[in-house]
């Protein structure tokens, strides 16, 4: 494992574990990240801010499942290359304790999802190979009459080969399993809801933004 990545599991037990400054995060307390109960009833998505600690990867994201008895919270790492790594836990009343030996191995998240990431869109049922191609003429404006999946909550897209069965898949961003059915077309014109995703998600980084600014300084 490297650099980038032991800091960022380390940034991650602090958070769930606590040291010797703060004690570690609540089930209520992260409850509130991912907006539980408001948000739906999960699995929900909550990725960390950036900070100095996650500097050496892309992203830490936390995925909670408040109805799941063995798995509350799954942590995903996603590395520099885009290859992501996955631990599992579970709520034992006072903290949090890995769910089962081979569950806390790092496993990456195509393996357990099946989806092959190319830049923001994720492919299911593609080879990485085939992922990348079909990336490449999405990007072109090559890829009329292709079908894929839209999350109304963050505008995240899943392009599907026509054998996967599309009622198991969710998003992979958020956990949002209620997914828009979506065909690119020939003249690719911009779609008005994912129009007003991208609306909302700059305002939403910009209030987040905002948030962290406040917090910094005004203390917690």
């Amino acid at each position: 494992m490297d650099e980038g990545l032991k800091r960022a599991f380390a940034h991650v037990e602090r958070l769930l574990f606590g040291d010797g400054s703060r004690p570690g995060l609540t089930r209520s307390e992260l409850e509130r990240l991912v907006g539980y109960p408001v948000k739906g009833e999960g699995p929900l998505g909550y990725e960390l801010p950036k900070t100095p600690e996650l500097s050496g990867v892309q992203a830490v994201r936390f995925y909670y499942y408040p109805k799941d008895p063995r798995i509350q919270l799954i942590v995903e790492v996603e590395d520099l290359e885009g290859r992501r790594r996955l631990r599992h836990f579970r709520w034992n009343g006072f903290t949090w304790e890995a769910s089962g030996e081979r569950k806390t191995d790092l496993r990456s998240t195509e393996e357990a999802l099946g989806l092959v990431r190319v830049g923001e869109d994720y492919f299911a049922g593609y080879t990485p190979e085939e992922a990348k191609e079909l990336a490449l003429a999405v990007r072109k404006g090559e890829a009329a009459g292709v079908k894929y999946l839209l999350c109304p909550k963050d505008g995240t897209r899943v392009f599907y080969a026509p054998q996967v069965k599309t009622q198991d898949l969710i998003c992979p961003t958020c956990g949002n399993p209620t997914l828009l059915y979506k065909t690119l077309t020939l003249e690719a014109p911009k779609d008005p809801m994912e129009a007003l995703l991208e609306e909302q998600r700059a305002l939403r980084q910009a209030i987040e933004e905002l948030v962290r600014y406040l917090r910094r300084k005004l203390g917690p």
